[in-house]
């Protein structure tokens, strides 16, 4: 297995190793309604919803821990991040990622409605990596907005990165 989800999730570890508690838990109303901490609690639900899941074959996208103790501390989601990076290194060898998985979510944005359909294990890490880039977009204007710095390219998804730098 290539460590790039790995990586994917290191990334959100290095941001909060020195992240403030109040930055953290901010949300800068009105440009954001959610904070870090929401942001990255999303990250880490949809990750735990594959390490969760993936024994049994079954991916559910719709168990969320809205509003625990993920979201309010920094340190809660390194140690949830942290375990699903010893999950990516020790647990999820090349053999699984073929591994069929039927993965539930909802889709409707008017009424409550899931479906269910047939993926792989890898398939939903390559989900699961882009939507943590796609936040740590987000994350990256908020801590622009907070008057932090952060690495050239947090939150620049990885074909954007090879563009820039053969453009370079």
């Amino acid at each position: 297995m290539s460590n790039s989800y790995v990586d994917v999730v290191e990334q959100a570890i290095s941001l909060l190793d020195d992240i403030s508690l109040s930055d953290y838990q901010s949300a800068l109303k009105p440009h954001f309604s959610s904070s870090i901490g929401a942001h990255i609690r999303h990250i880490v639900d949809h990750f735990t919803a594959i390490v969760d899941g993936y024994e049994a074959g079954e991916i559910n996208y719709n168990k969320r821990n809205r509003h625990g103790d993920v979201e309010q501390f920094p340190q809660k989601a390194i140690a949830s991040l942290e375990s699903v990076s010893e999950w990516l290194l020790t647990t999820c060898s090349s053999e699984l990622l073929n591994k069929k998985v039927y993965v539930t979510t909802e889709i409707d944005i008017s009424h409550t409605k899931s479906t269910t359909c047939e993926s792989t294990l890898e398939r939903e890490l390559v989900f699961a990596a882009s939507h943590a880039i796609h936040h740590y977009a987000l994350i990256r204007i908020i801590r622009n907005m907070q008057g932090k710095d952060l690495p050239e390219f947090f939150g620049y998804a990885p074909a954007t990165i090879t563009h820039l730098n053969r453009s370079a």
